[in-house]
């Protein structure tokens, strides 16, 4: 029986072996080129604990999706252990196997345990650190950066932990899907049919009931009210009905508004009247019924710009946001000036509305600042966002504290990257480090804004630092992993509609600046400004955009590989799913249209039409009515009837 890990797969693998021994290599790698130096050597006790530690810590690595508790415990007192035992400061058995092991916890373990790792892992550095730093900012810089280390690990783990119980859910959805489909359209059928039972079969079995018996009675006075109620309750049953004929037109839309909303816009646009359409976010496919309902409201409301701000521009947003469809439909004010007038008498608004609080929506129309109007609605696609702070949150926190905080290890004892620089102009350093990289706390919801208020601070940051202190621009480079971070999150949520390279270019654009404002000497700063600032973009952009691209490239692979599949699959099984229950609609319209609605109208026609004649046209007037309803009724009951028949579940 093959064995397994803690997540379900087969053990050992490829990685399992791999990553240990390449995390091996490394510590030794660098423990023999940071020890090289003359008087720095280790001497052989300590070289050979280091091999010891380092192989005993990497061993237990090979264990790690198996029994990652015991191994993460296994590593994390051995390295311990031996750095102290070791007791040299360029020998490195303690910052890599650690992180490994936490991973592998946090990967594969519940929030609790990694957690609790990830506290562990920040003591025992805490208790080595503490006795080799210089001084409380050395300190103090460390503790930072090892917490946003320690922080950035958990939540990597966790995120991919979660991920891959989404994978497996949705593979599970994805194997279940016939099944889903035919319960969802079992569940369809019968509210349609509990529908028809309850409306229209109330309705059409009480004219029946009431119109014969007053056809009988021949009191011209009961006749006349009879064929108002009859005329009034076939309204009803039609205005009841036809919402289930009006969802025939949604097998046109199929989920998909790229190839619906297009040709909408440009049919409004052949008659003159000018509408733009945007579309922001990656495009997808959404639930059918969404599509449908987002496509009569966009329609609805751009008939309402047509009639009530004729020629004014419409704009037409939509965008495709986590868990939510959203569209904007705003038109500029009437050409003739002022407030664009009330809709109507409110219906098209009121079903509008309707439509998207049957979705579990919600809609907002009204004139705007500017004296037009908007209409703003928000239908869910399923698979909402997360609500409050999660992993997520955890690892964009750790990145920020991780970009702002490196910087400042060039201040710190006992060899400062900065010398002579006044104490109380750190602060103020540390001030506009942090609020370099804040924007990446956005890098998620708004990559592109992110890269450009980055951007920004950076050219900001960084001519101040060249006019003033250009001792300080090491500094600030120290923090550049903020722009790969940035970079990475473009590429990554930026979507499709619009490419994410230029990212990389816009992220390095301020280093050229920077660069050209540092080669100017300041006696010819007014006659070299331009060619510095020219050879600056050049080189110095040129330089870190082929530095960034790496990142980019990272985060297309990352956005193809994980989100595309899941969004596909969940799209795919949404879009099944409606089409099954638009099946049970569709059929159940075609069996209206056929028969149930063309004897209703006659039914409302013929009482209508009696009212308006003398008693002898009311008397056969109120038998015509009662036979077009039971006709309606025949016919309701027969569409039932085949509704019930085994297997018509999704059936056209």
């Amino acid at each position: 029986m093959p064995v397994r890990g803690v997540d379900g797969t087969s053990w050992p693998r490829v990685a399992d072996l791999a990553v240990p021994a390449a995390a091996a290599t490394i510590l030794l790698w660098l423990t023999r080129g940071m020890a090289a130096e003359p008087g720095a050597e280790p001497t052989s006790f300590q070289w050979t604990a280091t091999v010891v530690t380092v192989a005993v810590t990497c061993a237990a690595l090979v264990l790690r999706r198996w029994a990652p508790v015991p191994v993460f415990g296994v590593v994390l007192v051995t390295a311990a252990a031996g750095a102290l035992l070791i007791d040299h400061p360029d020998t490195v058995v303690y910052g890599l196997v650690e992180v490994v092991a936490l991973y592998s916890v946090a990967a594969h373990l519940d929030r609790r345990t990694a957690t609790l790792g990830g506290c562990a892992a920040f003591a025992v550095a805490l208790m080595l650190g503490v006795p080799v730093r210089d001084g409380p900012q050395s300190l103090l810089a460390e503790l930072v950066l090892d917490a946003a280390l320690y922080m950035a690990v958990v939540a990597c783990g966790q995120l991919r932990r979660q991920r891959k119980e989404r994978r497996r859910a949705l593979a599970a959805r994805l194997a279940a899907a016939d099944a889903e489909r035919r319960a969802a359209a079992l569940a369809e059928r019968h509210r349609l049919a509990r529908d028809l039972h309850d409306v229209a079969g109330h309705h059409l079995s009480a004219v029946v009931v009431h119109s014969g018996a007053v056809a009988g009675v021949g009191d011209p006075e009961l006749a006349r009210q009879a064929l108002g109620a009859a005329a009034e309750k076939g309204r009803e049953v039609l205005k009841s009905l036809s919402r289930l004929v009006d969802v025939v037109g949604a097998q046109s839309v199929d989920g998909d508004l790229r190839t619906v909303l297009p040709p909408l816009c440009r049919g409004l646009s052949e008659f003159g009247v000018p509408v733009a359409l945007e579309v922001e976010g990656r495009a997808r496919r959404v639930p059918p019924e969404v599509g449908f309902a987002a496509y009569r409201i966009v329609q609805e409301a751009l008939t309402n710009a047509v009639r009530y701000a004729a020629g004014a521009p419409v704009r037409v947003t939509v965008r495709y946001v986590p868990g939510s469809l959203e569209l904007t439909v705003a038109n500029d004010a009437p050409s003739g000036g002022g407030t664009a007038p009330g809709l109507g008498s409110g219906r098209g608004v009121a079903g509008m509305a309707e439509r998207a609080t049957e979705l579990g929506g919600t809609l907002r129309a009204g004139p705007d600042a500017a004296g037009g109007w908007t209409v703003a609605t928000a239908l869910p696609t399923g698979g909402g966002p997360r609500r409050g702070p999660g992993w997520d949150e955890a690892l964009d926190a750790a990145a920020i504290a991780m970009c702002a905080v490196l910087p400042l290890v060039a201040f710190t004892p006992p060899d400062p990257l900065v010398r002579d620089f006044p104490g109380w102009a750190v602060p103020l350093v540390a001030a506009a480090l942090a609020a370099r990289t804040a924007p990446l706390w956005w890098r998620r919801r708004a990559p592109r804004l992110a890269v450009a208020a980055l951007a920004v601070t950076t050219l900001v940051c960084g001519t101040a630092a060249a006019l003033w202190r250009p001792e300080l621009l090491p500094v600030l480079m120290f923090g550049c992993g903020a722009e790969m971070v940035a970079v990475y999150s473009a590429a990554c949520y930026g979507g499709r509609t619009a490419p994410t390279w230029p990212a990389a270019l816009f992220a390095a654009a301020p280093w050229g600046v920077v660069l050209g404002l540092v080669m100017v000497e300041p006696a010819d700063a007014r006659a070299g400004l331009a060619p510095a600032l020219l050879f600056g973009l050049l080189a110095g952009g040129t330089a870190v955009t082929v530095a960034l691209l790496p990142f980019w490239v990272w985060g297309r692979l990352v956005a193809a590989r994980s989100r595309h599949w899941e969004t596909e699959a969940l799209a795919t099984m949404a879009a099944h799913t409606g089409q099954a229950v638009l099946a049970e609609r569709d059929r159940v319209a075609r069996g209206l249209r056929g028969g149930v609605l063309d004897h209703t109208g006659r039914l409302v026609r013929v009482a209508e039409a009696g009212l308006a004649g003398d008693a002898d046209d009311r008397r056969a007037a109120l038998t015509a009515a009662a036979d077009e309803a039971r006709a309606a009724l025949t016919g309701m009951r027969a569409l039932l009837a085949a509704m019930e028949e085994p297997g018509s579940a999704g059936r056209p």
